[in-house]
């Protein structure tokens, strides 16, 4: 299937009826119902027009985005009287929604370039976002062909992103009609062609700053749930693991776990979220709230001056083990482990000794070293709590085997195999490398089930196929590559070609 594998996974190392009125039902219908009639072809009108008279074309809806930023990600429209646009698209039910939400000030809805709503409540034919750009508005309830009450009674709210199924792709007949180790070897290779893309996209960052202070960085925002990876990789800008090591150099090793929470909490900004003046904490909370900010006011001032106050950490949809208090308590367990050394020297020492080595047992010993570097069970408050002053619950790691595994994935084999790259080393990279194919399946995500779906058709014989995190990576690179660039329902995607 080589000739039928796209080239860029192919890896050279070297190298209009009337509604009922809003009053009578604005109160019980939400905002993602209004997301709903947007997003899913059976819902939307088939004739859109703007408030200022363009008539809208929708080639993608977009992604739904659960995080924080505009509700629809990567939209593809065309006006009447203009070319084609992506970009992206924020949903109300009334008008006033987007000034009432505060997003003229918000420079990430600085791509939306369509804001649709159920219902006028302001007369003005646009929205102006924080860059200056006036963005056009849709009313969806002049032409809805239906009563909103019938629209509402058959639209599954529950089902609602995340239970979707989105269409089989074009792209599962043409790998239906491959022969199965074709199939398989693609996603290998796709898999190889997403690592040396992470490996290249870190290169520049490992020449600018080292390749201990890169994997720092790598792994701070792999050990970030979705939504905190970008906060979690600038804190590890902010201050480097240089200058945090200092720090915790000076405190006696007893203290030195309460003492690296205290300095990533309070570096990250949460520490000054964690309100010690309530009179209704349990005393373990209480008192581990009193030492850590004990411990952070005993750090140099210049350092506390790095503190970041205007981060918006709470994001909806994240897991209550993954909350960024226990990743960032779980990153300060690798401060202290790792007090007199750092990360990369450490990971680097666990794959000399098979350097060379590409059997299946070198592979797989080194894969399970370098997931034992972020082993670090010590107990900690978060150990059983996933927010300050909750109730304890069953201990938890707080960098479980799963994370472990994307932490490797996302982060220690690309900056090892970046350097190893860089300095010409054949015999590492090439041991890097049957490591990356020996890792086993990662964690189950949104993408990976659509993509399941939409390439793989949800076939059992190709899904059996999926037996590594490679595979997996492949997956997602395809994504990437092709499925986030939709045009809606494949037009235009080359992937089938």
């Amino acid at each position: 299937m080589r000739s039928s594998v796209p080239r860029q996974y192919i890896v050279a190392w070297e190298d209009a009826g009337i509604a009922e009125p809003p009053a009578a039902c604005a109160h019980r219908l939400p905002e993602k119902f209004v997301s709903c009639l947007w997003f899913d072809p059976r819902w939307r009108p088939p004739v859109l027009r703007t408030l200022d008279g363009r008539a809208v074309t929708v080639h993608s809806p977009g992604r739904w985005n659960r995080q924080a930023g505009p509700d629809f990600q990567q939209a593809v429209l065309t006006f009447d009287d203009g070319a084609r646009q992506r970009g992206d698209v924020e949903i109300h039910r009334f008008t006033s929604g987007w000034t009432a939400h505060r997003h003229h000030l918000d420079p990430r809805y600085n791509q939306v370039i369509l804001h649709v709503c159920l219902w006028q409540d302001r007369a003005t034919t646009g929205v102006v976002r924080e860059d200056g750009h006036t963005v056009p508005q849709v009313i969806l309830e002049p032409w809805l062909t239906r009563p909103l009450a019938a629209y509402s009674a058959d639209i599954p709210l529950e089902e609602y992103p995340q239970k979707r199924v989105p269409f089989v792709g074009q792209c599962y007949a043409k790998l239906k009609a491959c022969a199965l180790t074709d199939v398989e070897a693609f996603l290998a290779q796709a898999g190889l062609a997403r690592l040396h893309q992470r490996m290249w996209r870190w290169a520049p960052r490992v020449a600018e700053v080292g390749p201990a202070q890169a994997m720092y960085e790598a792994v701070m925002r792999a050990c970030g749930a979705s939504g905190h990876r970008h906060q979690c990789q600038a804190l590890a800008r902010q201050v480097p693991w240089y200058e945090l090591q200092q720090c915790l150099k000076s405190i006696p090793e007893s203290a030195r776990q309460i003492a690296a929470e205290a300095l990533l909490l309070g570096l990250s900004g949460l520490l000054y979220t964690m309100d010690m003046t309530s009179g209704q904490f349990d005393e373990d909370t209480r008192r581990y709230g009193e030492m850590l900010h004990a411990c952070w006011s005993q750090f140099p001032v210049e350092l506390r001056r790095h503190a970041l106050h205007d981060v918006a950490w709470r994001q909806p949809h994240v897991r209550p083990a993954n909350t960024p208090e226990r990743r960032l308590a779980g990153v300060a367990q690798l401060f202290v482990r790792y007090a007199e050394t750092n990360l990369w020297h450490v990971a680097l020492d666990q794959c000399q000794a098979f350097r060379g080595r590409t059997d299946a047992a070198a592979a797989r010993a080194v894969w399970r070293g370098l997931l034992a570097l972020l082993d670090v069970p010590a107990p900690s408050y978060w150990t059983q709590r996933t927010r300050f002053g909750g109730r304890p619950g069953r201990a938890q790691r707080l960098l479980g085997v799963q994370r472990a595994r994307t932490v490797v994935v996302d982060a220690v084999l690309p900056l090892l195999l970046c350097v190893a790259q860089r300095d010409g080393d054949t015999a590492l990279r090439e041991t890097l490398v049957a490591s990356y194919r020996a890792a086993s399946l990662l964690p189950d995500n949104t993408l990976l089930r659509y993509m399941a779906r939409r390439l793989l058709g949800d076939d059992p014989v190709l899904l059996a196929l999926v037996t590594r995190a490679q595979h997996q990576q492949g997956l997602l690179q395809v994504f990437d590559d092709y499925c986030s660039n939709d045009e809606g329902e494949c037009q235009g995607c080359e992937f089938p070609l």
